[in-house]
């Protein structure tokens, strides 16, 4: 009986110990070298931000549409260009109330574009 024992407990530390679990990293966002606000900020805005009316035209602050979006997320107090991470437009896509909205990638290319220094391009 005692081998009998013997045997299950081996048995079951090589059952165990044989496994193997293969970790999947997150894919990194692909992000161009240099962000336009225009040809890259934009169009995240335009998919997720005013196209519901939401953010447009006398909907909820910030104005996000094409023609006032810089000047509302930079004028009202938006974007830091000190403290990136510490940006309220990025803050509120990245773990506030739009995070679902935003995927990664847009939440890489905003950060990118007030990195590198929030310009209107």
């Amino acid at each position: 009986m005692r081998n009998y024992c013997a045997l299950i407990v081996l048995i079951l530390l090589g059952a165990t110990s044989s496994c193997t679990y293969e970790t999947i990293s997150p894919k990194e966002p692909e992000v161009p070298t240099e962000i336009s606000f225009n040809d890259n900020v934009i169009p995240i805005f335009n998919g997720i931000c005013n196209n519901s009316g939401c953010h447009s035209t006398g909907g909820i602050p910030p104005n996000l549409t094409p023609t006032n979006a810089f000047v509302s997320l930079t004028f009202f107090g938006y974007v830091d260009l000190d403290v990136p991470e510490e940006s309220e437009i990025y803050k509120r896509i990245t773990d506030g109330s739009m995070k679902d909205y935003a995927t990664d990638q847009d939440r890489a290319i905003i950060l990118k574009w007030i990195e590198q220094g929030a310009l209107d391009n």
